[in-house]
């Protein structure tokens, strides 16, 4: 588990729209990119290896946006999200499934088990600042109005 801050950190974040997003996937490869990626848009960035630390995360940091791998060595992404969607502590928070599979059936399987979206990866750093904006940034937009 790692923590890493964009430029922006604590409750400023959510004052100037930035957001914690939390990233869950098996290769180190993968996680380092995604977080240098969302780093550079100046997010704050939690990472996971496995499903459990996945949760332990989404539980402690409250991340406004989970992005997780459909294949983990201790859980498949879909038993994940949906374990997420079955905590209180956690079924707010949205997640996107990220797979490198090319299964035709893997986005409808994602959103069925609680995703939000799902993307193929590898991922551009402008579909993933999309992803973000349409569902991180909101979320604290959101909590920023009911919080005055």
């Amino acid at each position: 588990m790692e923590i890493s801050t964009g430029s922006k950190a604590g409750n400023e974040e959510l004052s100037t729209g930035m957001a914690c997003i939390l990233f869950v996937d098996d290769d180190p490869l993968t996680l380092d990119l995604l977080k240098r990626s969302c780093q550079v848009l100046g997010h704050r960035v939690v990472l996971a290896s496995t499903g459990a630390q996945a949760i332990e995360c989404a539980t402690k940091d409250q991340p406004d946006l989970i992005f997780a791998d459909m294949r983990l060595q201790d859980i498949d992404g879909l038993s994940l999200v949906r374990t997420l969607k079955q905590q209180a502590q956690t079924d707010h928070i949205p997640v996107v499934m990220l797979s490198a599979s090319p299964e035709v059936d893997a986005a409808e399987l994602a959103r069925q088990a609680g995703a939000v979206d799902f993307l193929a990866k590898p991922v551009r750093l402008q579909t993933l600042q999309e992803m973000i904006l349409l569902y991180a940034t909101a979320k604290t937009n959101d909590q920023g109005k009911t919080a005055e």
